[in-house]
């Protein structure tokens, strides 16, 4: 991966986990690194909005990618899609403006360690994660124009904020889709219940101290000294317990000679100025109350959702949950007790009392996979006949449709059956397992013709070499030494390098096509990309001999005079020709032997042809009765023939040139990451309303590894 995977519509996406580059190479998706992002950020020259939707992961990485943000030339507006939590709170607290979307979170902590080691290496590992936790604080505190100790105490309970209270609290700008003046009007109006609730506390904290100390002494109107004390001592806070006062104890706040009734009754008035000066927004506090209404009936709605879908649930039972008044904290609990509840008793009889349900959503979401693949042989049937449209539509409500274009905009967004946890919407979840499977139906239908010159593929880990290695000595047993002892044979080694790629294409199932039910795209495109990884897979190994590659371990190409398979003057497939190859590769010897005699003994069997010679291989191949026993062709039948269009002239290569090789020592190695054995189709965007993204990539390496299974003549 590199930063141009993370640009998308002239924007940077950051999804997924922050980690450091190497582990990003490894994984391939659902990662970014500081890296990736400084190489994203370059190809701005000016502003750039980065979209953010990640959980943290590695802080040292978090703190790079702010350190670039901070570097960007231009202006970098960050939009807070989903979460920014741990370490991706900190990546973006750089940033010149930050939005939060209508239902994001924002999270703060304090950094986590993994350590294993003595008692005094943990405390020491203690005392360097306060370090780090503190500079960390640090730079949230700059951010929210607050202390870091402040910061720090919000880390230290590991604080969820959603938009509206990270706006608050300085961590964010606005709430992406409300102007600036609403989120500064937001945080005012909360400032102000702050000062208010602040002032109303001192209050009764000074009218507390009042009563528990009674009179101490009066202060006479001529004692302009005592006056002016106590006006001093006005703006301290009277440290002064009831226990204090009865033992006769001196206050320790107003000045020596100054009246304690004076201080507090001063202190008293100053926080009432307060109060009057930052009175209650009453207005303020009816619309909060009504907005947190409408979070809590909307938040248990969407937690019910699902269950609602599979019929666990019903609207009235879900009314009932919101007119108890039962808090967005309580509601899973409480909808839970109501499906408990709801189920049928189970009786206990001689078969036991266990009892097995199934998980009516995946089963609905497979029946509608399937649909969309024409399979009706399971769960599909109950959605026979469904169309692209009819998908949208089903997903949006599954009842009746009135305006079916305003449905199908809400199917194509619903995240009603997979509660948004994959990040996308169920339209494209449903509509790129169809392309993935039906991708993969169709690779598997078209075969591979190259594997006739290739081994067993091979399962890399990783983007970086593999090493195809033989292994090879003087293995010639030898008669012993006169005292007994045996003849050491050294084992030696020589490695190709293979390493594999990753290729691909976007593909785009637009609004356009759901709305004319273009159901062919399912047919289409996978086909399409199935044809385009095999060409791929082709042009990669063909090339190879075509173009005579080098091999790493040697530094010359795979056909060489040195490596004895190349014929020294070209010639027409013939007896004599193919007699010529075939002893050569007979007398191939092992990789590292030092004696004449250690022959492989490589059969060849294969004979390979571009079109051009695929008449004169058929001929040559094919077993006939000669009229004679001179005519006799010994090769009939021992050879079989294949015509590879690639190594043709119309491909760069050869009409002439015709190759032998051998199925037992085939000459080149190939190779697939992973996991990933045939192409696969990976959604990149699942809530865009008018269209969804998907990314269809193949991955696949070749190299030539074995020069002594194969020959080569240039023909004549």
């Amino acid at each position: 991966m590199d930063g141009d995977d993370l640009i998308l519509n002239g924007e940077i996406v950051l999804e997924g986990t922050v980690l450091s580059h190497d582990f990003c190479q490894w994984l391939e998706g659902g990662c970014f690194s500081a890296q990736m992002v400084r190489h994203a950020l370059a190809t701005f020259d000016g502003d750039v909005t980065i979209r953010v939707n990640s959980g943290g992961g590695d802080p040292y990485e978090g703190e790079a990618i702010r350190a670039a943000i901070e570097a960007h030339a231009g202006s970098v507006t960050v939009v807070v899609g989903g979460s920014a939590m741990s370490a991706a709170s900190l990546m973006i607290m750089s940033a010149d403006r930050i939005e939060m979307s209508a239902g994001s979170i924002f999270m703060i902590h304090d950094p986590s360690v993994g350590f294993f080691g003595t008692p005094d290496e943990h405390r020491q590992c203690a005392d360097q994660g306060d370090v780090i936790a503190d500079t960390y604080a640090s730079v949230y505190a700059a951010r929210a124009g607050m202390s870091a100790t402040e910061a720090r105490a919000l880390m230290r309970v590991e604080t969820f904020m959603g938009p509206e209270e990270a706006v608050r609290l300085g961590f964010a700008d606005a709430v992406a889709g409300t102007s600036d003046e609403q989120s500064m009007d937001e945080a005012a109006r909360q400032m102000a219940m702050s000062a208010h609730r602040g002032a109303l506390a001192d209050l009764r904290m000074c009218a507390d101290k009042f009563n528990a100390s009674g009179p101490v002494s009066a202060v006479s109107p001529t004692d302009t000294a005592g006056q002016t004390q106590a006006s001093t001592a006005a703006t301290q806070e009277t440290r002064m317990d009831p226990e204090e006062t009865q033992a006769g104890a001196t206050p320790t706040s107003p000045a020596a000679g100054t009246s304690a009734v004076a201080a507090t009754t001063t202190s008293v008035a100053s926080s009432a100025s307060t109060a009057t000066m930052q009175a209650p927004d009453t207005a303020a506090i009816e619309e909060r109350a009504r907005r947190e209404e409408r979070d809590r009936q909307r938040g248990i709605r969407e937690m019910a959702r699902p269950f609602m879908a599979s019929g666990q649930l019903t609207e009235a039972m879900i009314d009932t949950l919101i007119d108890e008044g039962t808090p967005l904290a309580s509601a899973g609990n409480r909808l839970m007790a109501v499906m408990a509840a709801s189920e049928p008793p189970i009786t206990a009889g001689a078969g036991g009392a266990a009892r097995i349900t199934r998980d009516e959503t995946d089963t609905q979401i497979e029946g509608l996979v399937c649909a969309m693949m024409r399979d009706y042989s399971g769960p599909g049937e109950q959605f026979r006949g469904m169309r692209l449209s009819g998908l949208a539509m089903h997903l949006a409500s599954p009842g009746q449709h009135f305006d079916r274009t305003r449905t199908i905009e809400r199917g194509f967004r619903s995240t009603s059956m997979m509660g948004g946890a994959t990040g996308i919407s169920d339209f494209a979840y449903i509509t790129t397992e169809v392309m993935n499977r039906s991708l993969i139906a169709e690779y598997d239908r078209r075969g591979s013709g190259w594997n006739i010159v290739t081994g067993t593929p091979q399962e890399a880990s990783d983007f970086r070499e593999l090493h195809a290695v033989r292994f090879g000595g003087d293995f010639q047993l030898k008669t012993t030494k006169e005292n007994g002892e045996y003849h050491e044979a050294t084992l030696q080694d020589e490695a190709e390098g293979l390493k594999v790629e990753r290729r691909g294409r976007t593909i785009n199932l637009t609004f356009e096509a759901v709305i004319n039910d273009d159901m062919g795209a399912f047919q289409r495109i996978p086909r399409e990309f199935a044809y385009a990884s095999r060409l791929m897979e082709a042009s990669m190994v063909w090339s190879i001999l075509r173009e005579n590659a080098v091999l790493k371990s040697d530094k010359k190409a795979l056909f060489h005079a040195d490596h004895k398979n190349l014929a020294g003057s070209g010639g027409a497939i013939s007896v004599a020709t193919v007699g010529a190859a075939r002893k050569a590769m007979w007398e191939q010897t092992a990789f590292g032997s030092k004696d004449k005699e250690d022959f492989l003994q490589v059969v060849a069997d294969r004979l390979l042809v571009p079109p051009a010679l695929e008449t004169i291989a058929l001929q040559f191949a094919t077993g006939t009765t000669p009229a004679k026993d001179s005519d006799t062709n010994p090769y009939k039948n021992r050879l079989d023939p294949s015509v590879v269009p690639h190594l043709g002239a119309a491909a760069g290569g050869s009409d002439t040139a015709w190759y032998l090789v051998s199925s037992d020592l085939p000459p080149i190695s190939v190779a697939y990451l992973d996991g990933y054995e045939s192409p696969t189709v990976q959604t990149i965007e699942g809530m865009n309303p008018d269209k969804v993204t998907m990314n269809a990539r193949h991955i696949f390496g070749a190299a030539p590894t074995e020069y002594r299974g194969s020959y080569k003549n240039v023909g004549a």
